[in-house]
């Protein structure tokens, strides 16, 4: 048997459900009670948090040593610090004597965590140094033993940092596998890389953390409908719109258990957005720097919950020219029903001040708490959750469609072949296959397997 399979501690229904996901290549469908239910949303903090590489934050948000923040990988509390010698670390916030969490600011810079209950101390390495009348209290207390806990692998790829929880998973180079093709395209395409501008926005909403995961694949076909307010005011123009007659559309599945969308412009040398001269040779080959000039919209998702979108908007018409901005975010899990979101926006380090704030100013105006097409996404992410929990949706068994333009469903063409990076792509931003593979991985997680298409089952 998987470790980790769905024998181990499942009802024979959740065991049937999670079987019911890994069909659906077969299917196109999945039982929507995956997206409002206790027992799975227990059985992903345990299998898919736990054994998958989960984003942490950037290196840029921690530039000094003693720099820390509050993070959480599922449930769990972490400090994503840099260490006096300039190590980054992610430590588990919980003091080696009563567990009580050691970090009540959200960001700050120390050199020493002191624990609030009896006063604790541990350096910005997790060494515990000090323990209160430990000579009268404590005389055999070994410290070395009670430094703060570390998440078992700490990783990083240019500056996103991660974390696994399982100290046997595959290393975060292997995780990323072919994937790191797109990421190349927004992390590598300036000499400097990329920045985090301001601090990260968190809200709440009430759906399934899957649901912006998921959406973050690619899924131009609700934009017209959902964001048909935002684009009549056109803040995405018309021509680089999701039907815009200008755009090459790509759609990327299958690679290495993650996923995108592309949309780029043939016929032009430069798509605009960034400052032109920002562009390098460096560090990309040159049919991705071609890709990554022409780009004018992208967004992707890294199994679990790791996103990140880049377009070319206008957040005001009148004023101002188009701008790009990287906008990176993570879906974190409260419960079945209760997301926070995690959001970020990156920039060209090496770009001018004034293109930075115009990025951020953008990115926070369009795909932020408030944002032109996120309130948008609010309105409807919830009544996904609310259904899928409801009795009735259980009772008969509702299902949830994911057969848009796959197989006998539409005209979608494999371009595989001709394509420069790797993974299954097909020549449009209209079929399911990107959220395909996002519940696919998500099935093999649930299992016990490697993520990856291309590996092996390890029950196999």
């Amino acid at each position: 048997m998987v470790s980790g399979g769905t024998n181990v501690g499942t009802s024979s229904q959740t065991q049937t459900v999670i079987e019911e996901v890994g069909n659906i290549r077969e299917t196109g469908t999945i039982p929507s009670r995956i997206h409002n239910d206790n027992e799975i949303h227990e059985l992903e903090l345990e299998r898919v948090f736990s054994d998958t590489w989960v984003f942490v934050g950037h290196e840029s948000e921690i530039p000094e040593p003693g720099d820390y923040a509050k993070r959480y990988i599922g449930d769990s509390p972490f400090i994503f610090v840099r260490d006096d010698t300039g190590e980054v670390r992610v430590l588990f916030d919980s003091c080696q004597h009563r567990g009580t969490t050691v970090v009540r600011a959200e960001q700050g810079n120390t050199s020493y965590f002191r624990c609030p209950y009896h006063n604790w101390t541990y350096k910005n390495t997790g060494e515990l140094v000090g323990v209160p009348h430990k000579e009268q209290f404590f005389k055999e207390l070994d410290t070395c033993e009670h430094a703060l806990d570390s998440a078992p692998q700490v990783d990083s790829y240019e500056g996103l940092v991660f974390a696994s929880l399982s100290a046997t998973a595959p290393s975060l180079d292997e995780y990323l596998g072919d994937f790191k093709w797109y990421l190349d395209l927004h992390l590598k395409f300036a000499e400097g890389g990329m920045e985090v501008v301001g601090e990260p926005i968190r809200w709440e909403i009430d759906t399934n953390w899957k649901i912006g995961a998921d959406n973050f694949t690619g899924d131009s076909y609700h934009t017209l409908a959902t964001h048909k307010s935002a684009m009549d005011l056109d803040i995405f123009p018309p021509e680089l719109s999701a039907v815009g007659a200008e755009r090459t559309p790509v759609d990327v599945t299958e690679c290495s258990g993650h996923s995108c969308m592309l949309a780029y412009l043939e016929n032009q040398e430069f798509a605009g957005g960034y400052p032109e001269d920002i562009f390098t040779e460096t560090h990309l080959s040159e049919s991705e720097l071609r890709l990554a000039k022409r780009l004018v919209s992208s967004v992707g998702t890294v199994f679990p919950n790791f996103s990140f979108l880049q377009m070319n908007l206008n957040a005001d018409p009148e004023n101002r020219e188009v701008t790009a901005f990287l906008n990176i975010r993570k879906w974190q899990p409260l419960g079945p029903k209760k997301t926070q979101v995690w959001n970020w926006i990156l920039v060209p380090r090496d770009s001018s001040e004034e293109f930075k704030q115009r990025a951020y100013d953008t990115g926070i105006s369009t795909f932020s708490v408030a944002g032109n097409f996120e309130v948008d996404d609010f309105a409807v992410w919830d009544g996904i959750a609310e259904a899928a929990g409801s009795t009735f949706g259980k009772k008969i068994g509702r299902r949830s469609n994911f057969q848009m333009g796959v197989g006998e469903m539409g005209d979608a063409t494999n371009i595989s072949d001709e394509w420069p990076g790797p993974g299954a792509v097909y020549d449009t931003n209209f079929e399911d296959g990107t959220m395909q593979t996002f519940y696919q991985s998500w099935y093999r997680s649930m299992t016990g397997r490697p993520i990856d298409s291309a590996t092996e089952d390890v029950n196999e």
